[in-house]
C-alpha cells in the first residue's frame, strides 16, 4: 500500500487522516462502554471505591493510551492502512469513504 502516496491530493490525504480520527474515537468508544459496565457495578456497591480507582488506572494506561499511540501519526500510509482495517473491522463504513478515496485504495 506504499504506492502513490506521495502524489496523492492533499484533499485526499486529510479525508484519510479525518476517517482515522473517527475510527480512534469509535475504538476509543468500544473500551469506554467497557469501563462504564464497570462504573454500573461500582453504582450497584459490587464494586468499593478502590477496585473502581484501580481499574480507573488500569483503563487509563491500557487502551486509551494503547490508541493514542497507534494513531498519533502524520504518516498518511499508516493512517491508510488503519482506515483499511476500520473498514474490515466494521469501525468505518465503506459510504463514508469518498469515490476517489475508495478508487485509490482499491475498494
Amino acid at each position: 500500500m506504499t504506492k502513490r502516496y506521495d502524489d496523492l491530493p492533499g484533499a485526499l490525504k486529510g479525508e484519510i487522516r479525518e476517517l482515522a480520527g473517527v475510527a480512534h474515537e469509535r475504538l476509543l468508544a468500544v473500551e469506554l462502554r467497557k469501563l462504564d459496565g464497570e462504573f454500573g457495578r461500582w453504582r450497584l456497591g459490587e464494586l468499593d471505591a478502590f477496585e473502581m480507582s484501580t481499574l480507573v488506572h488500569q483503563f487509563h494506561e491500557g487502551p486509551p493510551r494503547e490508541l493514542w499511540l497507534r494513531f498519533n501519526t502524520n504518516d498518511v500510509r499508516v493512517l491508510g492502512l488503519f482506515v483499511m482495517e476500520a473498514l474490515a473491522d466494521g469501525m468505518l463504513r465503506m459510504e463514508e469513504l469518498s469515490e476517489e478515496l475508495r478508487v485509490f485504495l482499491g475498494l
